[in-house]
C-alpha cells in the first residue's frame, strides 16, 4: 500500500497535477533527503575513521570536511550545524511519511 501512495504521489508530481507550494514542498523534501544522506556519509568516514584508525586518517578526514564547507561557501562548524538539522528534519518528514502510508 505504501508503494502505491508514493507512485501516485510522484505521477501526480510529474504529471502536473502539484501546485507551487506544493512543488517548493518536495523540493524542499529533496534537498533535506541529499544533505541528510551527504552527511549520514561523512559520519559514516568519521566512524570508519575512528574504528581503523587509519594512518593520517584524520587528516583526510578534516581535509574532506573542510573542502566540502568551502564548496558549499561554509564554515565547518555551519556545515556540521546544517547536517544536524537536516537529519532532524529528515526523521521528521520519514516519520510523517510513515503516518500517511498507514492511512
Amino acid at each position: 500500500m505504501k508503494i502505491i501512495k508514493i507512485f501516485i504521489f510522484f505521477f501526480a508530481l510529474c504529471s502536473g497535477y502539484v501546485n507551487a507550494n506544493e512543488a517548493k514542498s518536495i523540493n524542499d523534501m529533496l534537498i533535506t533527503a541529499k544533505i541528510a544522506g551527504m552527511c549520514g556519509a561523512i559520519s559514516q568516514i568519521v566512524t570508519f575513521q575512528e574504528t581503523t584508525k587509519m594512518p593520517k586518517g584524520d587528516e583526510f578526514v578534516l581535509r574532506f570536511l573542510n573542502t566540502e564547507a568551502a564548496r558549499l561557501g561554509k564554515s565547518v562548524t555551519e556545515f556540521l550545524q546544517d547536517c544536524v538539522a537536516a537529519s532532524q528534519k529528515y526523521g521528521d518528514l520519514s516519520r510523517e511519511l510513515d503516518i500517511l502510508a498507514k492511512e
